[in-house]
Formats: C-alpha cells, sequence, structure tokens
C-alpha cells in the first residue's frame, strides 16, 4: 500500500518480499494447523499423563508442542488410530487450505497489476 504522498508506482514491491511474505504464510498455515491437530488429539486422549508434559497451562487447558502429535502418533496409533487418523486429518487439511490461500493470493495481485 503506499505510504503517504506516495503513488502505486512510487512503491516497489520486489519479488523476494513476496516470496518471503508466502513463505511466512505457508509456515503460519502449517504450524497452526498441526498445533490444533496436536490440542484436538489431546482432548480426544482425556490428556492423559502418557502424553507428557504440557508446554504450558492456559488456565486448566495444558497446551503442547505443535510436533507432539507426531510423537503421540508413533508411540500410541496402535491404542486409538481412530484417534490419530482423524488428528492427521486436521493436520492435513490446514495444508490442504494452502493451494487455496495462494490462489486467492495470485487473483488479488493480479487486480493489483491489471486492475479490476
Amino acid at each position: 500500500m503506499p505510504m503517504e504522498g506516495q503513488t502505486r508506482e512510487e512503491v516497489a514491491v520486489t519479488p523476494t518480499t513476496l516470496l518471503m511474505g508466502q513463505i511466512l504464510v505457508v509456515f503460519g498455515i502449517v504450524i497452526s494447523g498441526t498445533w490444533i491437530a496436536t490440542q484436538w488429539t489431546a482432548a480426544a486422549l482425556g490428556y492423559q499423563l502418557r502424553l507428557g508434559t504440557p508446554w504450558f497451562q492456559f488456565g486448566a487447558l495444558p497446551v503442547y508442542y505443535p510436533w507432539r502429535l507426531l510423537e503421540w502418533w508413533y508411540a500410541y496409533e496402535a491404542y486409538a488410530p481412530a484417534v490419530f487418523n482423524r488428528g492427521g486429518l486436521i493436520a492435513a487439511a490446514a495444508v490442504l487450505a494452502i493451494p487455496n490461500f495462494r490462489n486467492v493470493r495470485r487473483s488479488r495481485f493480479s487486480e493489483v497489476i491489471d486492475g479490476p
């Protein structure tokens, strides 16, 4: 967006700036999706002590690191396969949202270049 006193032509958006922004958004989507799946899996398993020490407590809710889902899946999938399949599906849904983000971003960028 142009700052005060600048025209649209004076604002240079470099490809590197766009790429770095997209990389950060993709990492954010993957991490948040995995984190949501981890928290859902922990809740589905009743926050058992076998899940390990939580990262921190949010009120009465234990909050685990996002990657703990993968550790639990490896260790406990034989005991609750349906829970881990659903948790994996939640994490995969976030990853599948990335192409949709890219398409929306690309269409908005083309509107800026080509006009509405």
